[in-house]
């Protein structure tokens, strides 16, 4: 049961003279002798008498094997008191039917707390480690450092939903620092045995607009080429191979340095470039800890003739032909690319570094069969979004398919080949045919 005590102020009103407070009634009781009254019985009414501004409650439960469980707290009238007793009461009882009992550390950690164990236990020895950890600082002040995770209910995330979105933040990353809490609250539950439920997962969160395909305005490619020679020459080999095959950018160069340790990750190494066998090999990649024990991490991509042509002069000028091919970072690539987008001649507008890989896959979707081969050379974890954005057939692509199949061989044949090869290799191709002293020698 509860014990709720009048913790209120002990009021002294004597006539003629000004209201006094005290703390504790001895107090009173002294202020009084000093006034001559001594005789508490023959004090006049209403002289002496204690407040009802604070009522203490305290909560003392015990489950089976020991454990207890200890909560206070302190309201402005009874009837809150008594309120508040109640509902922990039956909370706490109920964590105890349901659970079978009770995890003390439960009752004091903080969320700030709860957030660092998480991150250390659950994020260590993954890629994401060192950008959730900033998550989990600002997770923590938005929060409050010293509050309960067992007090923070769904209104508080819906508010701190709001104030992101207030505050301009984008929807992939209200999206990441809800992740972030949502998983822990799963692990808390399942790791750490807590009592609790999921209270930042199913609140309705902004959808990223990472459906908007972009492809090539114009003569932008050529623009922004000539913009990068001007400014950022360095920059020219990084775009090309992310053109070439699809690559993020943490795979072509290496991260920032870790402030506290200074290590960096990521990044191409001319040890993993197979000239013999014509393979690049990424030792790692973005999606690795969502890969099962029996996949390989990281990919490996053939090294076509166009992306030798882009390496083979790195190579040659390389003294040591080992470490790094480039030894940027992503930031300085971000910084390079925008700056080059900027000062291109007009400007290029809504062209950002990932946009390259979004244009590249696109590019190889036009080269391959179907997603699951896409995904080989992209690195993408989602076959169902690679078949959805890159493999979706419009209603005239279909009528075209039909009408195609249903001509002559030749039509057919050149649309194919118009298909595949685009309508300017599929010229220089027939132009070669034709050259040729017989069609068997075109199967040489």
């Amino acid at each position: 049961m509860a014990n709720i005590s009048n913790r209120s102020p002990w009021q002294v009103k004597l006539a003629g003279q000004k209201e006094q407070r005290f703390r504790l009634k001895s107090k009173a009781v002294e202020y009084l002798a000093s006034q001559g009254q001594t005789d508490l019985s023959k004090l006049p009414k209403n002289a002496l008498k204690q407040l009802e501004t604070a009522f203490e409650v305290q909560i003392k439960l015990a489950d089976k094997d020991g454990n207890v469980v200890i909560r206070s707290a302190t309201h402005d009238t009874m009837d809150k008191a008594k309120a508040w007793a109640k509902e922990q009461e039956d909370e706490i009882k109920s964590i105890r039917t349901k659970h079978g009992g009770f995890v003390a550390e439960y009752e004091t950690i903080t969320i700030e707390q709860a957030l660092k164990r998480f991150h250390t236990q659950h994020y260590a020895g993954k890629r994401s480690f060192k950008e959730v950890s900033y998550r989990v600082t600002h997770l923590s002040e938005w929060l409050g450092k010293n509050t309960l995770l067992r007090d923070l209910t769904k209104k508080d995330f819906m508010r701190l939903r709001d104030q992101l979105l207030e505050q301009k933040y984008s929807a992939s990353s209200v999206r990441n620092y809800f992740t972030v809490l949502t998983s822990l609250y799963s692990h808390a539950a399942n790791e750490w045995l807590y009592p609790v439920d999921n209270p930042p997962s199913g609140i309705s969160l902004p959808k990223p607009q990472n459906n908007v395909q972009r492809s090539w305005m114009g003569n932008e490619y050529e623009r922004l080429m000539a913009s990068l020679e001007d400014h950022s020459p360095w920059m020219v080999p990084i775009v090309k191979l992310a053109l070439a095959m699809a690559f993020r950018r943490g795979e072509i160069v290496q991260s920032a340095k870790d402030k506290k340790t200074g290590e960096q990750s990521g990044g191409m190494r001319w040890e993993d470039v197979d000239w013999d066998n014509n393979v690049l090999r990424l030792p790692r990649e973005k999606n690795d800890h969502t890969k099962s024990v029996t996949q390989s991490l990281g990919r490996s991509v053939p090294l076509t003739p166009e992306m030798q042509d882009i390496l083979r002069p790195l190579y040659e000028a390389s003294e040591t032909k080992s470490g790094l091919i480039f030894t940027n970072t992503i930031n300085s690539v971000t910084g390079a690319f925008t700056i080059a987008c900027t000062k291109a001649k007009p400007p290029i507008e809504d062209l950002t570094f990932h946009s390259l890989r979004k244009i590249a896959t696109k590019n190889l979707s036009k080269k391959v069969n179907n997603p699951m081969e896409l995904s080989r050379l992209t690195g993408h974890k989602s076959l169902d979004v690679l078949n959805r954005r890159y493999f979706d057939v419009q209603v005239e692509e279909l009528y075209a398919l039909l009408v195609e199949n249903s001509g002559t061989v030749r039509h057919r044949g050149i649309s194919a080949l118009t298909k595949v090869l685009g309508l300017a290799d599929a010229k220089k191709f027939i132009e070669e045919i034709r050259e040729l002293s017989s069609v068997e020698d075109a199967f040489r």
